[in-house]
């Protein structure tokens, strides 16, 4: 019969993110913003402590670059030591992001800490009590780019008794919203016959299969920019003979957070801001540090004031004027303009304009239209594949330019 273990299945972490994107904050806010991933770490390992798990997973990119630097190895060396203190260990997967052929010092982890090989998918023991309770198996990527499927090398090893688990820093086979490395089938690790798979690499939270095996990603632990919104953190494991639980713990030390404001019932900026500023404040009743993106949705008088980068920009500084000196902050970092002109105005285009957003909720041919521009090598040198997203973004700004010029041309006609 197989004993009970409970653990933390993080990955992610990208300890010391440089922000970059970030810069233009004031200097405290800034600062807080580097200091996000550290904290978001700490807050792992103190509830690690606090819920007495067996051990931690971290399936790969605790750093963010391959040169990591001293601090960052410091600052994790430390929090190893808590919980070395605490009589808890630590599977370590490298990735990626901090592959194990990047440049660094190199320093000595506490005795309680594992890394898996990068030469081989390797085997861990997890014992207590001098029995064994777990087979974790693991493997640290050698250089940044590993494009081979390493589940063929997932071999279990025949024990009934213990728990077996995987440790894969990877995508699935054929996604192209991200990198695609170490690919995989999710019947390639269902196949294995594991209790459980601890993924990393995709930074947001899923759970891919739910039982025999569970296969999961808990994402990363500190959003880094406004496409990481939402609650950042990882799963609290518990596995019986027969059953299994999980518990999505966040850790985030700011949040990224979206919200939509129509300007259909608005009539001047006065009022525009005054919405935005509401938003704000329900924001700031959570007690949480918050980046927030406002979009402006909606048909009405104020959507050709708002064509202006320059009004916009205003507007952001605005809302932004006092923010450094709350804490914690809610910081507009962005406002996305997707207003138009009321077609009520133009009555005879609301049926196309209608079609045209059909159409483009619809639209399957975005790889066919850039092949000719794809073929370049200037472009296969310096774009990546634009991610589903990405296409999703650049179609709403095409629609809505065209909306933009047929509601002008026909403001021009009528006059």
């Amino acid at each position: 019969m197989r004993k009970s273990i409970r653990f933390i299945h993080a990955a992610d972490l990208h300890i010391d993110s440089p922000f970059v994107g970030l810069k233009h904050l004031p200097s405290q806010l800034f600062e807080k913003m580097k200091e996000s991933t550290f904290l978001a770490f700490s807050k792992l390992i103190s509830i690690a402590i606090k819920e007495q798990v067996d051990f931690v997973l971290l399936s790969g990119d605790l750093y963010d670059a391959e040169e990591r630097s001293l601090k960052a190895q410091l600052r994790l060396k430390k929090e190893f030591e808590r919980l070395a203190q605490a009589g808890i260990k630590v599977y370590v997967i490298h990735g990626n992001h901090d592959h194990l052929g990047g440049k660094w010092l190199d320093l000595d982890w506490p005795g309680n800490v594992h890394v898996f090989s990068s030469k081989q998918v390797e085997l861990e023991i997890f014992s207590k009590g001098g029995t064994p309770h777990a087979y974790i198996y693991g493997y640290s990527y050698p250089s940044r780019s590993v494009i081979e499927n390493m589940t063929t090398h997932y071999q279990k090893k025949d024990n009934h008794s213990v728990f077996h688990i995987g440790m894969l820093h990877g995508s699935i086979e054929g996604n192209k919203e991200h990198d695609v490395y170490c690919p995989f089938k999710i019947s390639d690790l269902v196949s294995k016959d594991f209790d459980y798979w601890a993924l990393g690499h995709i930074h947001k939270r899923q759970i891919l299969h739910e039982r025999n095996p569970i296969i999961a990603y808990p994402g990363n632990i500190q959003g880094r920019h406004r496409k990481e919104a939402g609650e950042k953190g990882f799963y609290l494991v518990a596995m019986h003979e027969d059953r299994a639980s999980m518990e999505f713990i966040s850790t985030e030390e700011v949040i990224w957070e979206d919200v939509e404001l129509s300007i259909s019932s608005l009539t001047s900026f006065s009022e525009l801001i005054s919405e935005c500023q509401s938003a704000i404040e329900q924001f700031r009743k959570n007690q949480r540090s918050v980046c927030l993106t406002i979009t402006l949705t909606g048909a009405g008088d104020l959507s050709r004031s708002l064509q202006s980068k320059e009004t916009i920009q205003d507007l952001i500084d605005a809302l932004n004027e006092e923010e450094a000196e709350y804490d914690p902050f809610v910081w507009v970092v962005k406002i996305v303009n997707q207003a138009t002109d009321s077609i009520e105005k133009n009555p005879k285009l609301s049926s196309f304009f209608n079609d045209l957003h059909t159409t483009v909720e619809n639209y399957q041919s975005f790889e066919e239209v850039i092949q000719p521009l794809a073929q370049h090598p200037l472009y296969r040198k310096y774009i990546a594949a634009f991610t589903l997203e990405e296409q999703k973004q650049l179609l709403a700004e095409a629609e809505q330019l065209i909306h933009k010029e047929l509601v002008e041309q026909s403001e021009v006609k009528k006059s």
